[in-house]
């Protein structure tokens, strides 16, 4: 499937058919790249000067074709080229129309940084009109501006790709022939056909980021809050980035702030140190749930089957010393011994049986995020009021997508907004000097666009990774080295993330998910995999093994964008 740019069109001029070409035109291979509503503005000598092309399409070995659609009744007299209501078309007919366009691309590539290229791309034209068949075409004398193989006919909504073909075999008189090596093509989508505008000042853009995004999520997301003030127990579902644990933490503070002693329970110590230290409240006890476990029985190892009989007697008699329980990282929480015992069930009960008539009990989980359990506890399973997260409040977009790219169908478009980002990068280093050499290249590139907050996880073991003999005290650089693992609920301004093999793909896709998607503006991959392993594991995941470029390909199923490193 071709690559469309936009993915999707919020809109297409009404009776154009351009919605029914756009989705021909993602019929064609995905070596090509289609941009819809390609639009050129110039300022000359104080006038505004505009263009939109309707299609341009983007091959790396054939070159750029200009496509204008003309949809409808259309008739050629005097000259002239007029729509079906009489109306004289502008720009002088779609023909004078895609031809001009093409220039003014060429003249925007021309006298840009890249305007060597020009020299290099071969440059087409044509226009499609989908209400006409080839046949009615033939029986057209096509006005001089024109010449019949350059116009493509009804047919090609059921298959566009010959017809696209014929145009790009077409020669051009300078006798250019596309020839681009795959930095250029890089270069030319990202500084001309997709420039990536969104780029993040270096200075102080964190702080207002989070702040932006922080008080965003507060605004947005306090009315789910509000709207259950009534509503004692609840499970609410989110992905990672949609503020579980902020919401979580807001209603933990909303608690505390009447006076009321709450209970905040998490399965990651690293989460609940980083919760103490910047929520500490003399109303609020944050604690792992073995934590909190120990703290109930006063032992040094966690003894559910005694914490069991403790909760049942607080069900029995009262007293239990919280007002609220507030559980994050739910979705943990099914291991074994917690089902067993019935843990989160006497946590419920105890709490609903105190003097307080408002009392409550909430889970906070992502059920895509089951990395510590086979399945889900019990009592969000069978939970009465259950609520979802949608919008996602830490990541972008593009961090986000490759995230949960290795997901099956987790209804991740969901889960994305509006700040784009810049598209992850993959890594290829075919030795563990390369990704030394490459981990250091990223973070000196980090560092110099002014982020600092850098997180390097390993997607194995602290032992088992190629980085264990090159960190000091758990850091490499300044940049702090873990798990995904240990750092779930955590979150960086940048992730690199690092050992990814065939193995990440085939069974630990829920542990990338994890590493991938605490990376709030910048994610970066490094693997050591080659093209012979990544041809054999594509192969297994597509079905196919004809990929000329298999790096290429599996970064791009990330949605990251290749980097070779040599």
């Amino acid at each position: 499937m071709a690559v469309m740019i936009p993915e999707k069109p919020c809109h297409f001029p009404e009776g154009s058919l351009e919605d029914i070409m756009f989705e021909a035109l993602k019929k064609l291979p995905d070596e090509y790249m289609v941009f819809h509503s390609f639009r050129i503005t110039k300022v000359k000598n104080g006038t505004v000067h505009e263009s939109e092309t309707d299609f341009v399409i983007f091959h790396r070995e054939k070159g750029i074709l200009c496509l204008e659609a003309k949809a409808g009744a259309v008739s050629y007299r005097d000259g002239e080229w007029r729509y079906g209501n009489g109306v004289p078309m502008h720009n002088g007919g779609p023909f004078n129309q895609a031809s001009a366009n093409k220039w003014k691309l060429m003249g925007l590539i021309g006298n840009s940084s890249l305007g060597w290229l020009v020299g290099r791309v071969k440059f087409l034209h044509g226009v499609w009109f989908p209400s006409l068949s080839s046949g009615e075409l033939d029986s057209i004398s096509m006005p001089p501006e024109a010449d019949r193989i350059m116009v493509i006919g009804r047919e090609a909504l059921e298959d566009p790709l010959p017809y696209i073909e014929t145009l790009f075999s077409l020669d051009v008189r300078a006798g250019v022939v596309t020839d681009l090596s795959e930095n250029e093509v890089n270069r030319l989508i990202r500084e001309i056909l997709c420039p990536e505008f969104n780029v993040f000042p270096p200075a102080g853009f964190d702080t207002d980021l989070k702040h932006m995004v922080f008080h965003r999520m507060l605004d947005e997301q306090a009315g789910i809050l509000n709207f259950l003030t009534e509503q004692k127990t609840a499970v609410i579902n989110g992905a990672a980035g949609t503020g579980k644990t902020l919401i979580a933490v807001e209603k933990a503070r909303r608690h505390a702030s009447d006076g009321s002693r709450v209970l905040f329970l998490c399965y990651n110590s690293e989460l609940r140190k980083y919760l103490v230290s910047r929520h500490e409240s003399s109303f609020i006890d944050f604690m792992t749930l073995d934590g909190y476990v120990c703290s109930l029985c006063k032992t040094d190892i966690p003894d559910y089957e005694k914490a069991a009989r403790k909760l049942r007697d607080y069900v029995a008699f009262g007293n239990f010393p919280y007002e609220h329980v507030i559980v994050d990282e739910g979705q943990d929480f099914g291991r074994d011994v917690i089902e067993k015992t019935e843990i989160l069930q006497l946590l419920r009960d105890a709490v609903m049986e105190t003097e307080n008539s408002q009392s409550s009990f909430y889970v906070f989980y992502d059920r895509l995020q089951t990395v510590q359990s086979d399945r889900l506890p019990e009592l969000i399973e069978k939970a009465d009021c259950r609520l979802t997260l949608y919008r996602n409040c830490r990541n972008t977009e593009n961090v986000s997508r490759a995230s949960m790219s290795l997901l099956p169908d987790s209804g991740n478009k969901l889960f994305l907004h509006g700040i784009a980002g810049r598209i992850p990068r993959m890594h290829f280093c075919e030795t563990q000097e390369l990704q030394i050499k490459a981990l250091d290249g990223i973070i000196d590139e980090l560092k110099e666009s002014g982020i600092d907050d850098i997180v390097i996880l390993t997607l194995e073991t602290e032992a088992r990774s190629f980085m264990k003999n090159a960190t000091v005290d758990g850091r490499y650089r300044g940049c702090r080295f873990t798990t995904c693992r240990k750092f779930k609920g955590l979150e960086a301004d940048a992730v690199i993330l690092v050992d990814f093999t065939d193995r990440t793909v085939l069974s630990d896709r829920l542990l990338f998910y994890v590493g991938a998607s605490r990376a709030r503006i910048r994610l970066e991959v490094v693997t050591d995999m080659d093209n012979d392993s990544c041809r054999n594991l594509m192969e297994k995941i597509v079905g196919k093994r004809d990929f000329r470029r298999p790096t290429r390909d599996l970064a791009a199923i990330l949605n990251c964008m290749a980097v070779r490193e040599h």
